[in-house]
Parts: structure tokens; sequence; C-alpha cells
């Protein structure tokens, strides 16, 4: 290998810093100082230099953002903290209920900081998490289900907006949506017209599915552009508002929207979004267009210190919310309605409808949700009808057409037996008004409740789908879901569809699940109104299956958060003797029916015992929500924010402001020596310790 010139060697870092700081005018700024051309002819001259010697690439280089990389598959990455989806507001009153709602919860705060808005356009893109390593780009990955997403760092590399070094030498994470711009999108699509290649849909689905190539390569190649709008970290980095969150990212060279600001009050933030409606129509205001699409607006309560106080739903932050607008309606033609089967045996009805384009996607099914709502549209087969998303995922029928009709619509037939076991259906009007099949031992509610069982927000067996559940239930290998732990891999491997390999993956998945903690088996459970939220509060109260069974609806009323109606609903569950059978059955399986082994630690306090602690840093062994999880079920009032009353902070490496605050207030510190030494010798939950518990 020859020796690199000095002089070639300070050239190609100069030709790096420049490249990186034309790149930021362009992207951030949106102040280019020279022409395209003359960049370009930098880059190729950088370029040249790294062909000719190797050793003067460097891994953030901005020639290296062409991929070539090529995966196999992408590989699951747990985030450090959740990434919430966002709560709809659809019309101006909902949007000030929000804010009522707001003022009312923070009380005397919410007139202390006037309620200062931070809005900024809500793109039609895809959500990603982003991590940089002292100021180096290092991981990338998608939203996935909130807690766990797929890596796509390879990928994320190739955009041209996203610098690879930072401006500041700083280990963040920080999240953004992918779009590309409408100029793109049809620069796209006439070179694939003119290649005689099909057309894309829509702009949102060419990203996301760019995103998600396997060959890097593939992705360099599409028009994909950036911006970024948290900063995870910010607190610990003294950052006390959401426009200072917009003012650290552009610092550090990071592309924001730069139609973002503060709205002070509703009628400012009501203001922002009518001029959003105008542009998002076509229009300017002000002289300034929209160059993407956008499906509403994002309204963030700018003081950040005050967002823990207003806490989060089982799905949404409270501090925030998407004010969107009326999604477009399209007429299509109804063509049939099916029932599909639940795991309670409810028969709910799906519009099947002529294929339709709505928002740019193909459209060929509905919601129809009961009967109540079939008699509510009057509609029959063969009428033409109007659907919308209206803020929903699955569109949904919101009229028909009042066409005068001409004979030729039908009826819609309603079936009389089960499909499944050909039990007779009964009227359901007790709850859902709808269709039901009695039958207990249904084949059809039996899948349903195996799919349930093993899905992800419950006993989360990887690898296993509706198919899976299906076909167990066929081949006679599942009367009920204890069945499942009795499986072999073998029998499993006979089965059409499966490998060995496979066969053997699903089983010790199976296996695996016998280890989740006691809130994922109350979930299992299907107890009426008890979701994951629930199931967590009650395995922490409670501490066991048996304590659960045991407790009267007064003595479940007594638990915050537990309603009269939820308490009945808990004691008639476990008042039913088939149910019982089912608990003794998993706990004869094997699953975690106490968090405390034998029970032996139940009586006395919880580790933390309602310690309010605050979690800083990072910790090597575990994520942030794991640990937030493991100090809840011992007792803890898990906070962000660090105050007189906090009364431990566990700080890891990276610490930053919330420890010197600490030490301010003279709190009990710990630093992960301190908290693995804690971990591996006090008696905590759960009994069975976690895969990322610390060695």
């Amino acid at each position: 290998m020859s020796q690199v010139p000095d002089h070639l060697s300070a050239e190609a870092e100069q030709l790096r810093t420049e490249l990186a700081d034309h790149a930021y005018r362009y992207y951030v700024l949106d102040a280019p100082v020279i022409s395209d051309a003359e960049y370009d002819r930098l880059y190729r001259r950088l370029e040249e230099l790294e062909k000719q010697f190797p050793e003067l690439l460097t891994a953030d280089s901005i020639t290296q953002k062409v991929g070539g990389q090529i995966l196999s598959k992408f590989e699951p990455v747990t985030h450090s903290s959740r990434m919430y989806s966002l709560e709809n507001a659809l019309t101006e009153e909902e949007f000030i209920a929000f804010d009522e709602r707001i003022t009312k919860m923070l009380g005397q705060a919410g007139g202390m900081f006037g309620n200062d808005y931070f809005c900024e356009p809500k793109l039609d893109g895809l959500a990603v998490s982003i991590t940089y390593v002292d100021g180096v780009f290092s991981q990338a990955a998608t939203r996935g289900d909130g807690t766990v997403g797929e890596n796509v760092t390879a990928n994320v590399r190739t955009i041209a907006s996203l610098p690879l070094r930072l401006r500041k030498p700083v280990s963040i994470t920080v999240r953004g949506e992918i779009f590309i711009r409408t100029e793109d999108f049809a620069a796209l699509n006439r070179s694939r017209e003119e290649a005689g290649e099909e057309l894309y849909a829509n702009a949102r689905n060419t990203a996301a599915g760019s995103i998600r190539q396997l060959d890097s390569s593939v992705t360099a190649g599409r028009p994909l552009s950036i911006f970024l709008y948290s900063l995870v970290e910010a607190q610990e980095l003294g950052v006390t508002s959401q426009s200072g969150v917009i003012e650290f990212l552009r610092d550090c060279g990071l592309p924001v929207n730069p139609l973002g600001h503060v709205c002070s009050g509703r009628d400012e933030v009501l203001a922002f979004h009518r001029d959003l409606a105008v542009m998002r129509g076509g229009g300017s205001v002000n002289g300034v267009t929209l160059p993407y699409a956008i499906d509403g607006m994002v309204v963030k309560l700018n003081n950040i210190t005050v967002w823990n106080s207003l806490g989060f739903t089982a799905k949404f932050p409270r501090y925030m919310l998407a004010y969107k607008w009326p999604e477009a309606e399209v007429a299509t033609r109804l063509n049939d309605v099916s029932f599909q089967i639940s795991r309670q045996g409810v028969y709910s009805p799906v519009a099947e409808l002529e294929p339709v384009q709505l928002d740019g996607v193909t459209v060929a099914r509905a919601t129809l949700h009961n009967l109540d709502e079939i008699e509510r549209l009057d509609i029959m087969l063969g009428d033409e009808v109007f659907i919308k998303r209206g803020g929903e995922v699955i569109p949904k029928i919101i009229s028909r057409s009042r066409r005068e009709r001409d004979g030729s619509e039908r009826a819609i037939p309603l079936p009389s037996s089960c499909e499944s076991c050909g039990s007779e259906l009964e009227l359901d009007n007790e709850r859902s008004h709808n269709l039901r099949c009695p039958n207990r031992d249904c084949q059809g509610r039996l899948v349903e409740r195996i799919a349930y069982f093993a899905s992800r927000g419950v006993m989360d067996i990887e690898g296993f789908s509706r198919k899976t559940a299906a076909k167990l239930v066929q081949e006679g290998l599942v009367s009920d879901l204890p069945d499942l732990y009795a499986i072999s891999a073998a029998q499993l491997s006979e089965l059409e569809g499966f490998a060995e390999i496979s066969a053997q993956n699903i089983h010790d998945a199976i296996q695996a699940s016998k280890a989740q903690p006691l809130w994922r088996v109350i979930s299992a459970l299907e107890i009426s109104q008890v979701g994951s939220q629930t199931a967590k509060l009650l395995a922490r109260r409670l501490g066991s299956i048996e304590k659960l069974a045991a407790a009267s609806t007064e003595d479940l009323e007594k638990i915050s958060g537990i309603g009269k109606v939820m308490a009945e609903d808990i004691r008639a569950w476990f008042a039913d003797e088939r149910n019982m059978q089912l608990v003794a059955g998993l706990a004869s399986a094997g699953l975690m029916m106490s968090e405390e082994a034998d029970g032996e630690a139940d009586s006395g306090p919880l580790l933390f015992d309602e310690k309010t602690v605050v979690l800083t840093g990072t910790i090597s062994f575990a994520s942030r929500d794991q640990l937030k999880d493991w100090l809840e079920l011992n007792g803890a009032k898990a906070a962000s924010s660090v105050s007189k009353k906090t009364h431990i902070v566990i700080a890891g490496p990276g610490a930053g402001s919330k420890l010197e605050k600490a030490q301010g207030f003279g709190l009990e510190i710990w630093d992960e020596e301190k908290l693995i030494e804690v971990m591996r010798t006090q008696p905590s939950r759960p009994a069975v310790k976690p895969d990322w518990w610390p060695a």
C-alpha cells in the first residue's frame, strides 16, 4: 500500500469539511453559497482521492451515502424510549378540548407558561429513530410497534440531507420523518414511465418501501428527504423547550422543518392550521408553498419540563396531538358483506368493495362495525357508497349515494349458523348488537384466541402467526391454550409448511414464553376491559393470579384505576368454572402465576415502595423502558424530571443536568455499579429474571 502524501491527506480532510459545510448550508439553512456544479466538482475530487488512496476513506465521509450493503433481513432494535403514536384532533372543537384539558391538568402552571405550543406540518412519511455516538451516525431504526423497530441503518445513511457527522461531538438519539418531496416524486415517476416501468402510487408508500429495501444501493437511488423533530435526551442536555430542541438539532447540523415555530395560545395555533390548509391545497401564504404532502399539523406543548406531569395514555402522550383535516371521501360500489368471527364469538360485518383509490392507496374493504351500523347506513348490495378514513387506519363507509335505486340492489344476507362449528348464531343485544356464536368450543373462536394469546402485545411468541394457530387447530394439536405447551418440535415439523428449523424455532419460542411476566399472563386471559396497562397494575398491586382470583369487587375497587364496572367484570370472569380451569391449565404448563418465587416476598414491602426514581444517562445492560418497567413492578414511581421530592436518581454514563440537579439537592444517587449490586442482591420482581438481567 502506497504512502499517502501529506498534502493529499490534508486536501481530502479539507474537502470533507467543505462538503459537510455546504450540505449544512443547503439542507439546513437553505442558503447555499456555491452552485450545484461547484459542489459536484468538489465531491468528484474527494471521490477520486478516496479511490486512489483507500486509507483516506472514512465511515462518515459524504461519499459513503451511495449504498451497496445487501442484507438478508432487518434485525430488531429495541428503542431506548418508546416511540408513541399521536392522538388525533379532526375539528377545531377537538383541539380546543385538548387545550382546555392541558390547562386544567397543569392548573396554575398552565397559566404561568401560557400554553405556548410548538407547531409544525405533520409530514406524511415514515418515522425513524437515529442514534449518533460522539457526533458520528451510528444506527437508525423504524418505529415498529413503538418499542421494537427494524434496523435500517444502511438505508438511512444514504439520505443526502442527513449528516453522517454532527457539528457537535454529542451522543444523542433523535426522531424524525423520512419523506419524498412532491417535485422529486413526480420526477421519479417520469423516469419510471420513460423506462416503461410501473408508476408508484404515492410518495408515502414509496418512501417507506425505499427504507425497507434489503439492498441499500436501491435506497440510495430514491430521492429521500428527512426532517428531525425530537431529541430523546433533551432535558439531560439542559434543553427545556421544544423550540429549544429544534434549535439544538439545527446547531448540530440536522435538517429541521423551517415552518415549525411557537404559537402563543390557541388562537395562533388555529390561525397556523388555517394557513397550512391553504398551502396543503396548493396555495401560498406570504409567498410560502408546501413542497411535500402533509396530513395535518403536530401541536406540542412547548415547555418540556411539564410533559412528565401530563403523562401518557396507553397509546398517546397527553402533551401533544396531531391536528388533522377530515380525510377525503370517495365513492365506490358495495359488492358484498363478509363476516369475521372474533375470539369472543362475535360475527363482525366487513364491506367488500369495488377497489378504489383513497389517499393514494387501493381500498377493497371497509369496516361496518355492527348490525346497527348497517341499519343506520341503510345500505344494500350493489349500492354506491362513500368511504373515508377519517383518522382511522381501516376505511369505513360513511353514507350511501342518494341516487334512486334501479332494483338490482339486494338486501345484505345475514348468516344463520357459524361457518366454523355450525352452531346457530344468536343476536347479542347486550353490548355490540351483533351476531354471536355461543359455542365456547368453536374452532373459529379458538383460532382467534390462540392468535391473540401469541401476539406481540400479549405472550409475544416470536414467529407465531394466525396461520400457525389455524394449522394447529385444524390438525387437532390444540383444543385450548395450555395445549400449546405440550406440542413437540417433531409434531410441528410434520405439519405442511413447517421445515425442521422453523418448527424448532416456534417450539422454542412457545417454551420461552413461560418466562413472560405476570402482567402478560393476565392480559392473555382476555378479561373484559383488562388491557396491558390494567394488567400491569393488577400484577403490581396483587402479585399473583391466586390473589386476583380471590379478590372481591370491593377489594378491586380499592385499587386506584379500577372502577366498579371493571371490578365486576374481573370478579365475574374468575367466578366462571371454565375460566378457572384455564388458569389451572396454564399454571400446570409452567407459566408465571406469581411475581414472587413461592410467594415468599409477597407479604413484605416492595423494593422501592412508592419511592420516586429518575433514570438518566445510559445503562449498558438494558434499555430505559426495560428498567422503567422493572422499577414500576417493584413499587417505584418512575419520573423523568428531578425535584426535591425525588428519592433516588440512577445515573449512567452521559448523565447531564439531571445528575447535577440531584447533586445540588443532595439526593441519593446510584451509578450503574450500585444498580447492578441492588439487582443482584436484593429480592425483587419478577422471580424469573429476563434475558437483559445483569449477569
